[in-house]
């Protein structure tokens, strides 16, 4: 295969720039924790960032409660620093109940000047989204790659589409790719060209196949194993869209007052 060196090049010069991918639906904490330790696994600087992790909560990397999550940062009780974790090679920061200070602006200015300096230095960014996605301050709104979950159910499927609509409503050039769950192969290529075509027909978008994550706990593990080696093969964002100083500005965007008209 020819290696397109311009490609080559942009890669070279943006090494700067990391992956940041946002996990939504049921599942989001246990598959992002997953993924997160196979990337991790491979060489990889992996800063997860968990919106369903709240103070006095356990976590799938971490079996005892954490101490505080980031409004103890938004508050100033707290530095950024010290909420954030080290579990078996991956940096878990926890992100739940931010809703009281959320409107607090030094808090945020604190929060997001932190967190630039923190998230810089790794190569892959991921978040465990909330349910449903925040608006105001949240995390996954800012990343351009969505890894949505879907089982095979009518429920899964409706809340699949649901969240893509949900994110879909807001400004950002996000990327979806579809990642199944309690299915084979086969029936999640069937489902997943359904769902495509009624996202292009209705939403104007047209997401990825991500694969199938199956129900026993080893074949899972390789599952995730192999996304991960595949998310090398993501592109990078383009321009300046992917570094953290746009990161930050989507940030601060993502509030109610920027959301789209859709029709």
């Amino acid at each position: 295969m020819t290696i397109d060196q311009a490609e080559g090049l942009r890669r070279l010069f943006a090494a700067d720039v990391a992956h940041m991918v946002a996990v939504l639906g049921d599942g989001a904490q246990e598959i992002s924790a997953g993924l997160a330790l196979a990337l991790a696994g491979r060489g990889r600087r992996v800063l997860l960032v968990d919106e369903r992790l709240g103070a006095q909560q356990t976590h799938p990397l971490h079996d005892k409660p954490v101490h505080w999550d980031i409004g103890a940062v938004l508050k100033g009780e707290q530095a950024l620093q010290e909420i954030a974790l080290t579990v078996a090679g991956v940096t878990l920061l926890p992100a739940g109940q931010m809703h009281p200070v959320a409107r607090n602006e030094s808090g945020r200015i604190r929060l997001l000047s932190s967190l630039y300096a923190l998230a810089r230095v790794y190569d892959v960014v991921l978040v465990a989204a909330a349910s449903p996605v925040r608006r105001g301050l949240g995390f996954a709104l800012a990343a351009p790659e969505m890894l949505v979950l879907c089982t095979g159910t009518k429920a899964g499927i409706t809340s699949a589409y649901g969240h893509i609509k949900s994110v879909a409503t807001f400004a950002g050039n996000h990327h979806f790719r579809l990642l199944f769950r309690t299915v084979d192969e086969a029936l999640a290529r069937v489902l997943f060209r359904n769902l495509a075509g009624v996202c292009r027909q209705h939403l104007g978008l047209t997401p990825h196949y991500a694969g199938v994550i199956p129900a026993d706990a080893q074949a899972a593990a390789d599952a995730l194993e192999a996304l991960a080696a595949h998310m090398s093969n993501w592109p990078l964002p383009e321009r300046d869209d992917g570094r953290f100083d746009a990161f930050m500005q989507r940030l601060l965007q993502s509030s109610p007052g920027q959301q789209k008209a859709h029709a």
